[in-house]
């Protein structure tokens, strides 16, 4: 268990997003005047994604399952061998290149049919 601490972050960084998600949700429903007057809205709009948050990283925390496969994961990216900077200047100009010319294409098949509609159907 060489990576716990790199996949202690990854479940707090889960937690944190669940957070985010849940109080946004509660804060959408808190919108609606008959939803914020039920009795202690206000507080389960605050206290709720904290305890989902904390819930969800008990549970990673605590799964064997979890855990194992974000070693897995770890130790699978430390095999990945990644591009030098200069070869990524090079791909990603290739890549814009090829997205200029595919861009020049459709604009131009679709100026040339929208011509063609025009002559066949005239007036409209």
């Amino acid at each position: 268990m060489e990576n716990r601490k790199l996949i202690s972050v990854v479940y707090l960084v889960a937690s944190a997003l669940a957070w985010l998600l849940a109080r946004s949700g509660f804060n959408f429903l808190y919108s609606f005047y008959e939803v914020r007057r039920l009795p202690g809205m206000q507080y389960a709009r605050e206290a709720v994604p904290v305890l989902i948050a904390a819930i969800l990283f008990l549970v990673l925390f605590k799964s064997s399952k979890v855990s194992t496969t974000l070693e897995e994961v770890i130790s699978e990216l430390k095999k990945v061998t990644w591009p030098s900077y200069p070869d990524v200047v090079k791909a990603t100009t290739v890549v814009l290149i090829c997205v200029a010319v595919a861009s020049l294409l459709l604009a131009g098949f679709d100026l040339a049919f929208g011509r063609l509609i025009q002559w066949l159907m005239p007036g409209t």
